[in-house]
């Protein structure tokens, strides 16, 4: 009779483990996926696009062309040009422009492209100056500019001695 009894509570004990596992298992299923999807240092960013392939710019005031900014946030002294192969995806541009003779005038910025006869990405950007004669902007580009290989990008405040730009955005090799 103890042995029958010791029988049956490991069979009850092996069944509630059973049980216990087979409810877990999904979760611990979804867990597992969602930590295989997660980004890993060193891989690929939220957008889906390698780390170092990442691109920041700094278009400075009198400046006829923008630098690279790196992760550590040095800024390059040489102007960027797009790599030979690759296509710049511009998906973020931040600029102030400071006029004092415009306030409460409608500004606009917009960045270029110094390497060429005919400049214009025709990507402006417009805002009213405030009493100061300043404006901020910030545009945000869902799909990105394209900036193809061997651009200098030159912002137009900055070049005109009026602001300074950020830009930022990826590299995608050409097709």
């Amino acid at each position: 009779m103890n042995h029958v009894r010791k029988l049956l509570s490991t069979l009850g004990g092996i069944l509630v483990a059973a049980l216990l596992v087979a409810a877990l298992a999904p979760k611990a299923a979804r867990g597992v996926a969602a930590a295989l999807v997660q980004i890993v240092p060193g891989t690929t960013t939220h957008i889906g696009q390698n780390e170092s392939r990442m691109v920041s710019l700094y278009c400075n005031v009198d400046n006829a062309f923008c630098n690279s900014v790196d992760s550590a946030g040095n800024i390059a002294s040489a102007a960027y040009q797009v790599p030979a192969g690759f296509t710049l995806i511009i998906t973020d541009y931040e600029y102030k422009v400071n006029l004092a003779s415009a306030a409460g005038r409608y500004l606009c910025d917009s960045f270029l492209n110094a390497s060429s006869d005919s400049p214009f990405l025709n990507v402006p950007s417009c805002a009213l100056a405030d009493p100061n004669g300043q404006v901020y902007g910030k545009e945000h580009f869902t799909t990105g500019i394209r900036v193809g290989s061997s651009v200098t990008l030159v912002d137009f405040a900055a070049g005109s001695h009026e602001g300074f730009a950020n830009l930022q955005g990826y590299l995608v090799p050409n097709d």
